[in-house]
């Protein structure tokens, strides 16, 4: 009998919970499901013989409280958000959150074609997918699409994520409607349901591990500047969070192209410079990507955050893999083709041009012209940028913002707030180290006062003027500036109000 036939005529036998461990015994293979945390399973399955031994280590997880019922057709599991049903023909694995929203279905019994196991799920109409690595294409859904891949991580909107650990290569297609097959080596994947994709890359945090290089051997041009950006953003979107760039690459370039290099290079964790120095707004990234390292290594999320990962709810982010945010902060449009121009996509909010300081309204697209690198600060953003005097924190207003900083000599963070507060705007740090900060409110009127309590800050003329406990404001830019020194320990407050 051949083995598509025994696959076929698998029949779930019993089962045997031990502690997150299902154990699954059929008549043909074998199967199991471990429970690595309320949101997320791991599912293997033989369709004949033993299970061999995890291609991945198993995490070590939690207990986790599980409702395990015996039904005529199937084995219902329920977690705290998850309810799941195998059914006992053929092993279908079919996910609902616990409300009764679909997520996950199989909608055929897997098969062995040549090398790989094959099966289909479904796909159901209006539910986009988002993954699988590297990618040339501008448009991030993968509707229509087949992809052979060696990051088997996908995103569905549906609110669940599946990562497929082990050797490829695997293969995924999306042209049929209303399904999708998944070609792998094995029934072998890991279930995480979010339902956000921040959520769905917490649950996640370990699986593919390092990107892939983005700069592979070829002459430096345009075109391969665009694949870069482009393969970066979809590294991203598919839980790579540590993509690498050989700057190098474009010492001979011309110095247009080698300009625009530079800038896309400066806000990747990793890079190679080479003879090519990095920008200097790099620099004054530090402290940002110090704190966006240690999300990285705490939450599994990378410090690029593709458009559809920040705004799940704005369908067109997903026409846009040409820009992205980096962190929660700020978008990146860099420019990667001859000239100054380019039009740059504003997801929901308002949003503040770091060159011009003019603030545009979200959910619409908007024509740049610039020979720096386009970048906008959200609405609701505190923006540390560096320098040798001490720390320039950018707050945009008028919704709240925090941020945190990591003080790498002390183990510790210095928490700063911004925030309106009845009838004043309150400003805060909860410094831990002696530091001059020097706040920058964009967009407000000139205030009446400055300062706390019994304590009244002394306005002055012009920036260079600015000491300790004075302010500026910048009337062209409407603009105020307020330089602050904080000693370590000390919890500074200032209130500005009109």
């Amino acid at each position: 009998m051949p083995p598509q036939a025994l696959a076929a005529l698998a029949t779930l036998v019993s089962f045997a919970p031990q502690g997150n461990r299902i154990e699954l015994r059929l008549d043909r293979g074998s199967a199991e499901m471990v429970w690595i945390s309320p949101r997320t399973f791991h599912f293997r399955r033989t369709l004949d013989g033993r299970l061999p031994a995890a291609s991945a280590p198993e995490p070590q997880p939690d207990p986790v409280t599980l409702q395990v019922d015996d039904t005529p057709a199937a084995v219902r599991i329920r977690s705290k958000y998850l309810n799941v049903a195998i059914r006992k023909r053929g092993l279908l694995v079919n996910v609902h959150r616990i409300d009764g929203a679909p997520l996950m279905a199989d909608l055929s019994e897997p098969i062995q074609e040549t090398a790989a196991v094959v099966w289909d799920r479904e796909a159901p109409p209006g539910v986009r997918f988002y993954g699988l690595g590297p990618s040339l294409e501008a448009e991030f859904d993968l509707r229509g699409k087949a992809v052979e891949t060696l990051t088997p991580f996908l995103i569905s909107t549906a609110g669940y994520g599946e990562y497929h650990p082990g050797a490829g290569p695997f293969h995924f297609d999306f042209t049929a409607s209303g399904r999708y097959r998944v070609e792998a080596p094995q029934v072998d994947y890991f279930f995480h349901y979010g339902p956000t994709p921040k959520e769905i890359f917490k649950e996640h945090k370990g699986g593919p591990g390092i990107a892939q290089p983005l700069t592979r051997p070829r002459p430096p041009t345009w075109a391969g500047l665009r694949e870069d950006l482009l393969g970066a953003v979809h590294q991203a979107m598919s839980s790579a969070t540590s993509p690498r760039f050989d700057l190098g690459a474009y010492a001979g370039a011309p110095d247009e192209l080698k300009r625009r290099a530079r800038q896309f290079a400066s806000l990747l964790p990793n890079v190679t410079p080479g003879t090519v120095a990095l920008t200097p707004f790099r620099g004054q990234l530090n402290s940002f990507f110090d704190i966006y390292e240690i999300d990285r290594r705490d939450q599994g999320r990378p410090i690029w955050h593709a458009l559809p990962f920040q705004f799940p709810d704005d369908p067109e982010c997903a026409h846009h893999a040409d820009e992205f945010m980096l962190g929660d902060e700020m978008l990146i449009a860099p420019i990667y083709e001859s000239g100054t121009k380019r039009p740059v996509y504003l997801p929901p909010g308002n949003w503040t041009n770091l060159e011009t300081n003019r603030e545009f309204p979200g959910r619409q697209t908007i024509a740049v012209e610039t020979g720096a690198l386009p970048v906008f600060a959200r609405n609701g953003a505190i923006v540390p940028l560096d320098s040798d005097g001490g720390i320039g924190l950018h707050y945009f207003p008028k919704l709240g913002a925090e941020f945190f900083l990591l003080e790498k000599d002390r183990g510790e963070y210095t928490q700063v707030h911004a925030a309106p507060a009845l009838d004043v705007m309150r400003l805060e740090i909860e410094s831990r180290k002696d530091r001059d900060y020097q706040w920058v409110v964009h967009h407000v009127e000139r205030p009446a006062d400055v300062g706390f309590e019994e304590r009244k800050y002394r306005a002055v003329e012009s920036v260079a003027a600015l000491a300790d406990r004075t302010w500026f404001y910048d009337a062209a830019g409407k603009n105020l500036i307020v330089r602050v020194r904080v000693k370590e320990g000390e919890d500074n407050i200032i209130n500005l109000a009109w």
